[in-house]
């Protein structure tokens, strides 16, 4: 209301982004940055559980890699080349929701 949105980041802690697509919905609506501490502690674990050489820092790696190269893969389908004209540009349509509520929190 204040007009203040642009001058401050939004980053996101949870445990429900999983896939590509969360992640993309979370930027699209606005997070510089998000932790998804949910995954990251899982992938640690099944990681001490494997045979081999896999260390639980090496899954995280691979994870956090995995999806920053499908969030450039969504951008570049869409014809958005940074992160930060990504970010915040509301481009999904929230389904299922009136167009004032999208609008009153969203705008």
């Amino acid at each position: 209301e204040k007009g203040l949105r642009t001058s401050t980041g939004l980053v996101v802690e949870t445990g429900s982004a999983r896939e590509v697509h969360h992640f993309a919905l979370l930027a699209g609506y606005g997070a510089e940055a998000v932790h998804p501490y949910l995954a990251m502690e899982t992938l640690a674990d099944m990681a001490r559980g494997l045979p081999g050489d896999l260390s639980p820092e090496k899954a995280v790696y691979n994870y956090v890699k995995a999806v920053g190269k499908g969030l450039m893969k969504v951008m570049s389908k869409m014809g958005i080349s940074t992160y930060m004209s990504y970010c915040g540009a509301q481009i999904f349509e929230a389904i299922g929701l009136s167009s004032a509520l999208v609008g009153k929190y969203f705008k």
